[in-house]
């Protein structure tokens, strides 16, 4: 059976619900609440509208830490703590509009650096501009007739197939997944999503080329084939597509980086959820009278009980009366404070180091070196920066030179290794605001504040409010 152009690639599909919930919980509790999945129904009474009342209370009343978000906030924080390296040697519309979006070299790699945790993939596409018969280097940058850098997630990256040409392998086949909103033809106040599929090919003579499949009519129809010329009016024999990996850049699947972190995070979810719904039933203090006859039993609901120093409460004589509180040490909040503590940990362990293969540009003496995954990631983002900055330079005419890099020893600086680990475990447990820890980051020293501001700091971004 063929297999159709909206068709995915079979490890695509077994790491879809994956990448679906690091997402949604990196996203944070909105995304996370909205998918009853992730905080099952406990009980139901049978009554359908009783049991989804009793649900959306249970659920409401949960409370989910957003610790997956602020950690990934916080690494791209980090690796972008200093302004990367750019040489543009002529490609200076990077730096302002490389996606022809408006957005920038810069804001491109941190949307990229943040794919590689969340998802340990993606991958940047150069588009090229289609001008017939080529166009020389003035006629394209007067035009304005220029290369365009554009970033996929691992969610958009459907179907790829490598072949051996002469003696390496190179990439023959991409399916890259697009969505666009257009005006609704029946009602044009309203919006419809159109998927596209851009397929790139190297057909049987080794030449690059594009076609787009569009569904706009509901049934997808074929574009045009296309084949990309550089500025010299050249067909190219590659194509201009470089997967990104947490550990390497090619089509193999990598590890997620903060799967783990995403997986106790939403244990810690539905361990709040039941903490949360036990202390709503039983977090009141609960008045409780014992060895009442009937007699008293009848005068105190006839006349009523007033609680308080000020009113004595009369009783038989053996009766007794005592308040009941819930005890603080339930299974459900040793279990949510364990997660916690492990979260912390976990979140820590972006920054640790341990031996890893270098990619192929990094190869030096040593075939192996120290990398966090942080820095490993950021790593592969450089390599990955060659390529686009070759393949712009080839389509522009000029930028051979050009140099894009990303800091990656996050260790050095007067803030070391142990000391970031330290304060951002303070971050998770609500001891430290993330703008505070920015500061450090950035600055490689602890803000001088007081502690009243940082209270307030910490209480105005739990409260979504900005200092």
């Amino acid at each position: 059976m063929n297999m159709a152009v909206n068709d995915v690639n079979k490890e695509y599909a077994a790491n879809l619900e994956r990448w679906k919930v690091v997402a949604d919980v990196a996203d944070g509790a909105r995304a996370v609440k909205l998918n009853a999945a992730y905080l099952p129904m406990t009980s139901q009474c049978g009554d359908a509208e009783l049991d989804r009342a009793r649900y959306l209370a249970y659920r409401s009343r949960a409370v989910f830490y957003p610790v997956t978000k602020d950690t990934l906030q916080n690494y791209v924080g980090l690796a972008f703590s200093e302004d990367p390296t750019f040489e543009p040697d002529g490609l200076d519309f990077l730096k302002d509009d490389a996606d022809g979006s408006g957005k920038s070299i810069y804001q491109l790699n941190q949307a990229a650096l943040s794919y590689l945790l969340k998802f340990g993939r993606g991958g940047f596409f150069v588009d090229y501009p289609q001008v017939e018969g080529g166009a020389s280097v003035a006629e394209v940058k007067n035009n304005s007739i220029r290369p365009t850098v554009v970033l996929y997630s691992a969610l958009d990256i459907i179907n790829w197939r490598v072949k051996k040409v002469g003696g390496v392998f190179k990439t023959s086949l991409i399916v890259l997944l697009e969505k666009s909103m257009q005006i609704d033809p029946i009602d044009e106040f309203a919006e419809i999503e159109v998927k596209s599929y851009r397929v790139l090919r190297l057909d049987e003579n080794n030449e690059y080329s594009i076609q787009v499949y569009s569904d706009e009519t509901g049934q997808l129809i074929a574009g045009e084939i296309v084949y990309p010329t550089n500025a010299k009016g050249q067909k190219w024999t590659e194509i201009p597509f470089i997967p990104i990996g947490a550990q390497s850049n090619d089509f193999k699947i990598d590890d997620i980086p903060l799967e783990s972190l995403a997986d106790i995070n939403l244990a810690h979810y539905r361990n709040s959820a039941e903490y949360e719904n036990a202390v709503f039933i039983c977090g009141q203090v609960q008045p409780v009278m014992t060895e009442l006859d009937e007699d008293w039993r009848d005068f105190l609901v006839k006349n009523g009980i007033k609680l308080g120093s000020m009113n004595p409460l009369l009783l038989p004589k053996g009766a007794k009366f005592e308040y009941i509180s819930a005890s603080i040490e339930m299974l459900a909040k040793e279990a949510m404070d364990a997660k916690f503590d492990y979260m912390q940990a976990l979140g820590a362990k972006v920054l640790d180091k341990t031996n890893t293969v270098k990619t192929a540009t990094q190869v030096d003496a040593e075939s192996l070196t120290q990398h966090s995954v942080l820095s490993l990631c950021v790593s592969n983002l450089n390599e990955a920066a060659e390529y686009v900055l070759r393949w712009c330079a080839e389509y522009w005419g000029s930028g051979f030179d050009a140099v894009f890099s990303i800091k990656q020893d996050f260790a050095r600086g007067e803030i070391g290794l142990e000391q970031l680990k330290f304060y951002q475990s303070e971050v998770v447990r609500g001891a430290m605001s993330n703008q505070t820890f920015n500061e450090i980051k950035t600055t490689g020293k602890v803000p001088e504040i007081s502690f009243e501001d940082e209270q307030l700091r910490i209480e105005n971004e739990r409260n979504g409010m900005t200092v």
